[in-house]
């Protein structure tokens, strides 16, 4: 890849794959090494020819997250979390309390459901990408699309109350 391209990437992507990562992990000092290293990674292997980076990069980003965790055995409690998001640097939809129930609810899922749901509704790849990108079977990614769904709309529906 040229300088260029690589730049331009980086610039085109680089808060999208922060924001993917900082969903899984919820450490922000983490999701930002994790961010670079990603980028570092995707560009050295980026197949050739590929038409589309931008599912290479969320499989390269979730391949080293769910390791990085894997290996280092921590996964933070949500109370530590709540001090560690900083509002004005990941997503300022998160300020309104609607957004921060949906976020709420959304760390209540379980890890496959959080990935396709972010996957799907905030980076927007269609169903058979987030296959491609999680390594699931197409089918599966639909089936937990569909539960993940339903099990967001009692959570919020029971946090309302």
């Amino acid at each position: 890849m040229v300088e260029n391209e690589i730049e331009k990437l980086y610039k085109e992507h680089n808060k999208r794959i922060y924001l993917y990562i900082f969903s899984i992990c919820h450490d922000k000092y983490a999701a930002e090494d994790l961010m670079q290293e990603t980028f570092v990674k995707a560009i050295v292997s980026l197949p050739e020819g590929c038409a589309s980076p931008l599912p290479w990069l969320y499989k390269v980003a979730s391949n080293l997250t769910y390791d990085h965790f894997r290996e280092k055995k921590r996964y933070c409690d949500m109370e530590k979390q709540k001090e560690l998001i900083d509002f004005s640097s990941t997503d300022k939809l998160l300020a309104t309390d609607e957004y921060q129930a949906l976020y709420r609810a959304i760390q209540k899922l379980n890890e496959n459901e959080r990935r396709v749901i972010t996957l799907h509704y905030f980076s927007g790849f269609r169903q058979y990408e987030i296959a491609a990108i999680t390594g699931l079977s197409y089918s599966a990614v639909r089936v937990i699309a569909g539960r993940a769904r339903e099990k967001l709309k009692k959570l919020i529906k029971e946090e309302q109350l």
